[in-house]
């Protein structure tokens, strides 16, 4: 039959953490292996201090104990252990992973639930070598996670479960995934909406023009009204990047950029002074007050 904690280290149910500690001293030092090398009888005892100390130092652990006594060492209460701490990892995602989401299978480095000792910190009966007696052991799992549509950078995605393994067989914690999304080398991002410039002839922004334009998600007919002037900004309604929050799309804003040709030829500048004669703009006018300073 296992000795009770508190006996092992000769302590009341009530010694405050300075005293179990005191006491943890000062019969370590008196069964320690080191001094003791050749007494089995004392290697047995000293497992059995450091146990109870492990148990009894920790308020978790010892409130458990108190609980349940020897009970958590058979697994009977492992429930109830303490949770694992939650783990940060940092994702790269490209910008076409941001359109309709994505699904990773990232390597985590986590505390995981001990095999050599089922959990519990104690192989047979001393302390488990392999985790020091925690119950968890250091490990890098693959863990599946699901990045939605329309993260940007900085966001973080909570996995519930998927973070380190408690003590003594307690639940896991939750992972938290932070994105960072690359930038794009057409569209520009602001939140849910989306920027990009297109260049369009003199003619299509003369007589107007319908055109195709890229989107996020695909294409779109943007429609060039006649008269169009360099740096107009359309807006082609939910064809943005969708909102995190899945309840609607953003919107995509298209600046046209008129494309002037040059090196012409005699014959065509002839054209192009005839269609001066025929349609006679004077753009300037307005500044005409403005000449010597005045208002």
């Amino acid at each position: 039959m296992r000795r009770d904690y508190y006996a092992v280290l000769g302590v009341a149910s009530t010694a405050g953490l300075r005293e179990v500690r005191q006491a943890y001293r000062r019969l370590a030092r008196q069964y320690s292996p080191d001094v003791n090398f050749w007494d089995a009888q004392a290697r047995d005892l000293f497992g059995e201090i450091e146990e109870a100390y492990r148990v009894l130092s920790d308020p978790a652990a010892r409130a458990m104990y108190d609980r349940f006594g020897h009970a958590l060492r058979d697994g009977e209460a492992l429930a109830a252990g303490r949770r694992g701490e939650d783990v940060h990892v940092a994702v790269q995602l490209a910008f076409a992973d941001v359109v309709q989401g994505t699904s990773l299978q990232l390597e985590v480095a986590r505390f995981s639930s001990c095999t050599a000792c089922g959990g519990s910190g104690v192989a047979g009966d001393a302390r488990c070598r392999a985790c020091d007696g925690r119950g968890v052991r250091r490990a890098v799992d693959s863990v599946p996670v699901t990045i939605p549509a329309g993260v940007d950078t900085g966001s973080q995605i909570r996995v519930t479960g998927e973070g380190s393994a408690g003590p003594f067989g307690g639940p896991r914690g939750d992972l938290i995934v932070s994105t960072r999304v690359q930038e794009h080398p057409f569209f520009t991002r602001k939140g849910d909406s989306v920027h990009c410039e297109v260049p369009i002839s003199v003619w299509e922004a003369i007589l107007g023009a319908r055109i195709r334009v890229p989107t996020p998600s695909g294409e779109a007919i943007l429609v060039i009204p006649p008269g169009t002037t360099g740096g107009q900004v359309f807006r082609l309604r939910g064809q943005g990047l969708p909102k995190l929050s899945g309840a609607a799309m953003g919107d995509l804003y298209v600046t046209v950029r008129v494309e002037i040709p040059i090196g012409l030829d005699a014959r065509t500048q002839e054209l192009v002074r005839e269609l001066q004669r025929l349609t006679p703009v004077a753009p300037r006018t307005a500044l005409e007050r403005y000449r010597g300073g005045a208002a």
